[in-house]
């Protein structure tokens, strides 16, 4: 049955799930056809989100999805929209990513009318009330002092201020002082240069007919005044390549030690386009349990855990190879994870079986994608406002044409260099999440681990990082 399934699934990439339109005013309406239940989930995604943010923006597009479920100009004020959503039986939510923002409510499919209707309204006329942006201030901050509490998110964060020059662009949460410093003005400022049809699509999902929902979908928004070009006028900062490689260590309460490579990895768009299949199909590759990966770094007892990763972002994707090692085994697991990097740019590090077992995991996961409409929904609008829906669609037939000489070619051009004597090692940041207790104790310090890696010394130091830097 296993050997079979690929065949089974091979009609994932013959043709989509869903039906495309672009409405006169620029608006993307897609609609996924699914009676399996009679239920039905209205999204609209925005190509907005972090990315879109400078620092004394850093954190709006955030409070922004919290202000969608506010007033509008026919529900004018939080308790009116709530109490519209408990007439509705609707659930409802919203999320700020890097390179897109998405809202969407799920009800039943005899609901649609009023639901499209419903989003239009907020989509199209927000009031932003002071009153209720000051409350929804406290509750985003609230998200921030969540995250400030958890030690992992301190190791993230300062990996990503080592690794982007410009790193608001590349944080949805957001910044405390700008949030709590943020102006109606503002909302306003983000309202009209993003949210606008010709930047946005609506995904209709569920137990409809395609051609009833366009028509609903032109009646109700095909009068949204489209915009210009946001991106024309505010190009999305081009993030430069590292400069140097460094070493990032976090002192924070933990029992084991976190530590990971991250690099500028490749962009879902242009050129780039082909590295980004090899990465996802590696990154499957070295996943699966028991393969010749796990086994030499976990299995051999060099590490806890071992994993290898790219981001799927159009600007700039960050590859991640992360590892969690046992105190007394720190350096092990850092030398054996270096060991294994050429292993795995060669070829040595996995078999063709792993290879297939990789592809086929991935083509599984992407029919478990659609088994959740509502989920599907979502899926579609961030592919549609990161890669493209191409990309997407034609996502399988690319996988299965990644041969192994692709995959060491992403690794030499992102991670390893060329090779001996040829070029440059291109460069990264490395970071270890450490107790103080241990790092003063096995002197596992940031000279310490420049030593393990062969860098050059920072010429001044910084110390270990104890609490969040502000930016």
């Amino acid at each position: 049955m296993l050997n079979s399934l690929p065949f089974l699934l091979a009609g994932l990439a013959a043709s989509p799930d869903y039906q495309v339109r672009t409405l006169p005013n620029g608006l993307t309406v897609l609609v996924v056809e699914d009676h399996a239940l009679p239920l039905v989930t209205v999204e609209i995604g925005v190509r907005n989100g972090s990315m879109t943010e400078p620092p004394e923006f850093n954190g709006l597009s955030h409070l922004y999805e919290h202000m969608f479920f506010k007033g509008n100009r026919v529900l004018p004020n939080q308790e009116a929209f709530l109490g519209k959503t408990r007439e509705l039986g609707m659930v409802f939510n919203g999320s700020t990513e890097t390179e897109e923002v998405n809202y969407y409510f799920t009800t039943t499919s005899d609901k649609l009318t009023p639901s499209l209707s419903m989003m239009r309204d907020s989509i199209e006329s927000p009031l932003f009330d002071p009153e209720e942006l000051r409350r929804e201030q406290q509750v985003v901050i609230g998200e921030i002092d969540r995250d400030d509490a958890d030690p992992f998110y301190h190791f993230g964060h300062e990996l990503d201020l080592a690794m982007w020059k410009f790193p608001s662009f590349k944080d949805p949460l957001g910044n405390r002082a700008t949030v709590a410093g943020s102006t109606v003005e503002m909302m306003r400022l983000i309202q009209h240069r993003y949210y606008i049809p010709n930047n946005s699509i609506l995904a209709i999902a569920g137990d409809v007919q395609p051609e009833s929902a366009f028509r609903l979908a032109e009646e109700l928004l095909g009068a949204w005044p489209r915009g210009p070009d946001p991106f024309l006028e505010h190009p999305i900062v081009d993030e430069p390549p590292l400069e140097r490689s460094q070493v990032v260590v976090v002192l924070q309460p933990v029992q084991s030690v976190a530590l990971g490579f991250q690099w500028h990895g490749p962009s879902a768009q242009g050129e780039q386009l082909p590295d980004t299949y090899a990465a996802d199909l590696l990154s499957a590759i070295v996943g699966q349990a028991g393969s010749r990966f796990q086994r030499d770094l976990v299995d051999s007892g060099a590490c806890v855990r071992a994993d290898f990763s790219w981001e799927t972002q159009a600007h700039v994707g960050p590859i991640a190879y992360g590892l969690e090692a046992a105190p007394d085994r720190v350096d092990a697991c850092v030398e054996a994870a270096l060991r294994e990097l050429p292993r795995l740019a060669d070829g040595e590090a996995y078999t063709d079986e792993e290879m297939r077992n990789g592809a086929t995991q991935l083509e599984v996961r992407k029919a478990l994608e659609r088994e959740a409409t509502s989920a599907f929904a979502h899926l579609l609008t961030f592919f549609w406002a990161t890669t493209g829906l191409p990309y997407y669609d034609g996502y399988l037939d690319q996988l299965r044409a990644v041969r192994r000489e692709q995959i060491g070619a992403f690794l030499k051009r992102y991670v390893l260099g060329p090779g001996e004597g040829v070029g440059p090692r291109p460069p990264f940041v490395f970071g270890a999440l450490i107790s103080p207790e241990l790092s003063a104790s096995a002197h596992l310090d940031t000279a310490h681990f420049e030593r393990l890696l062969g860098l050059e010394p920072q010429k001044t130091p910084p110390p270990p990082s104890k609490k969040r830097r502000a930016r």
